[in-house]
C-alpha cells in the first residue's frame, strides 16, 4: 500500500455523505460521493506532491453561539488529521455568514445576533479550536506540521459589490436553493423562509473559491453549502474541491446531540462533569465516540475497537474514552482528578449495600414519562413539586454525579446509574 493511498484511507475513514444511510464511517456498499471523494482526494494528493506543495483544507464556522460542544468539534478531528499529515489547515471564522446563519437543519430562521456578540464568539471559537489543532505547527511525529491559518470570511464578503453578487447569484436556480429539504419542512409547515437565508450557501461557496481550496470539511448536513463551492470554483475555472463531510455525533442519550436536548458534553464543562457525561453513555455509542471523538491514532482505535468486540467489559474502555475526551480538552492532570472523582462519588458509592435499587419500568424509557416524573411517581422526594423542579434548577439533582437541571428531562439511556436528589438520596436505577 503507498502513501498516498495509506492517507486517503485515514482520511476518508469516520466520514458520511449525504447519500448514505449508515450512522457514520460505514463505507460498505461505498456510494457515488464517497467514490468520488476517494478518487478526487488521491489524485489531489498526487497533484499536490508533484508541486511540492501541501493540501489547502478549510473548515469554516459561524461563531453564533456562547457555548460548544464536542459534537462540534467532530470536523476539527478531522482537519488535525490533515494538519498531522503536513497538509495546511484553515479555521475559517465565519464572521460574515454569521449575520444570516446556517440554515441547514433548522426549523425556524435563525436570530441575528450583533457585529459585537460575533466578535466576542470568534474569539471563544478559535480558544477553543486550538485545544484539538496545533496553533504552531514543527515536527510532530516525524512530519513538519504547517501553522494552523485563521481567516474571516469578512475579509472578502465585506467587498463584495452588487454586481458580483447578482452574478454569483445567478449561478443557482431558485428551484436548487428552496429544494434543499430544510426549507421544504419549513414551507411546508407554513413557516416563512426569508430570502436573505437563500444567499447563506452562496457566501459559504464563495469562501471555498476565495481560499483557494482543495479540500472542504464539514458536517454531513451542510452538503448543499460545500456543493456551492464547488459550483462558483468551477465557474472561475477552478478545480472543484473535494468535500468531505463528517456525521453529527449522538449525545448522551443517543439523539443528536442539541442544548435543547439536554445531552451535550460542553467543552466549557467542568473535567469532572465532562468525565461523568462520557460515562453516560450507552455501549452501543461507544464506537462512534471512539471513532469521532477520540484524538487516537488509526491503530489505537482498531485496538480499542477490537476489544470492544471482544468479552472485555465494556465499562473498562467507556473509562478509557471519558478519560481519552476529558484529556483532550482539559489537560492528562484534569482527567485523572476526574476519573478519580467519579470512582469515589459515582462506583463507590453504587456498589454500597445501603443504596436502594430501582428498576425503571418501559413506559419512563419510552420518553413518554420524564426524570421528574419517576422521582416523584416513586416517592424519591419529600418536598413539593415546586421544591423538586427548584432543586433540578440549582443543579442538586444528579445523574452519575452530573447535574440534571432541566425538569423534563428524560431518564437516562445508559443504565444502570446512580441518581442523587439533594445531598443524601442516593438511588442506583437499572
Amino acid at each position: 500500500m503507498t502513501d498516498i493511498v495509506k492517507q486517503v484511507e485515514l482520511l476518508m475513514r469516520g466520514t458520511k455523505f449525504a447519500d448514505e444511510s449508515a450512522e457514520y464511517g460505514d463505507p460498505s456498499g461505498e456510494s457515488v460521493l464517497r467514490a468520488r471523494a476517494k478518487s478526487e482526494l488521491e489524485e489531489r494528493i498526487k497533484k499536490a506532491r508533484a508541486k511540492k506543495r501541501p493540501l489547502r483544507i478549510y473548515l469554516g464556522v459561524d461563531p453564533t453561539r456562547e457555548s460548544l460542544h464536542i459534537g462540534h468539534m467532530v470536523p476539527a478531528q478531522k482537519l488535525r488529521q490533515f494538519q498531522n499529515l503536513g497538509h495546511q489547515v484553515i479555521f475559517l471564522i465565519g464572521d460574515y455568514t454569521a449575520r444570516i446563519g446556517d440554515p441547514s437543519g433548522q426549523a425556524s430562521e435563525r436570530a441575528q445576533i450583533s457585529g459585537e456578540e460575533i466578535d466576542a464568539h470568534a474569539s471563544f471559537y478559535t480558544e477553543q479550536a486550538f485545544r484539538i489543532l496545533d496553533k504552531s505547527g514543527g515536527l510532530r511525529g516525524g512530519v513538519e506540521t504547517l501553522p494552523v491559518e485563521i481567516r474571516n470570511n469578512g475579509e472578502w464578503l465585506a467587498k463584495l459589490d452588487f454586481e458580483l453578487i447578482v452574478k454569483l447569484a445567478a449561478m443557482f436556480s431558485l428551484k436548487r436553493i428552496t429544494g434543499r429539504r430544510d426549507f421544504q419542512l419549513r414551507m411546508d409547515a407554513g413557516e416563512d423562509v426569508r430570502f436573505h437565508e437563500t444567499l447563506y450557501a452562496l457566501m459559504q461557496g464563495y469562501d471555498a473559491y476565495m481560499l483557494k481550496c482543495d479540500v472542504q470539511v464539514g458536517a454531513y448536513d451542510q452538503h448543499m453549502n460545500l456543493l456551492a463551492g464547488r459550483t462558483i470554483q468551477e465557474h472561475f475555472g477552478d478545480e472543484p474541491h473535494t468535500m468531505l463531510t463528517m456525521p453529527l455525533l449522538a449525545g448522551t442519550d443517543g439523539r443528536k446531540m442539541s442544548k435543547s436536548w439536554g445531552n451535550t458534553i460542553d467543552l466549557l464543562d467542568t473535567p469532572e462533569n465532562m468525565y461523568g457525561k462520557c460515562m453516560r453513555i450507552s455501549d452501543d455509542l461507544l464506537p462512534q465516540y471512539i471513532e469521532l471523538a477520540c484524538g487516537l491514532s488509526p491503530d489505537e482505535k482498531d485496538e480499542m475497537l477490537a476489544r470492544l468486540n471482544s468479552d472485555e467489559n465494556p465499562m473498562v474502555i467507556k473509562k478509557e474514552v471519558a478519560f481519552n475526551i476529558t484529556e483532550q480538552y482539559n489537560g492528562e492532570d484534569a482527567a485523572e482528578r476526574a476519573a478519580e472523582h467519579f470512582r469515589k462519588t459515582v462506583q463507590e458509592k453504587a456498589a454500597g449495600d445501603d443504596v436502594p435499587v430501582i428498576e425503571v419500568g418501559a413506559e419512563y424509557m419510552s420518553g413518554g414519562k420524564t426524570l421528574f416524573d419517576f422521582i416523584v411517581d416513586n416517592g424519591l422526594f419529600d418536598g413539593s413539586n415546586r421544591e423538586l423542579r427548584r432543586l433540578f434548577e440549582q443543579g442538586g439533582v444528579r445523574v452519575d454525579d452530573v447535574a440534571v437541571t432541566d425538569p423534563k428531562a428524560p431518564i437516562p439511556s445508559a443504565l444502570p446509574c446512580v441518581l442523587r436528589i439533594g445531598k443524601r438520596g442516593f438511588f442506583k436505577l437499572k
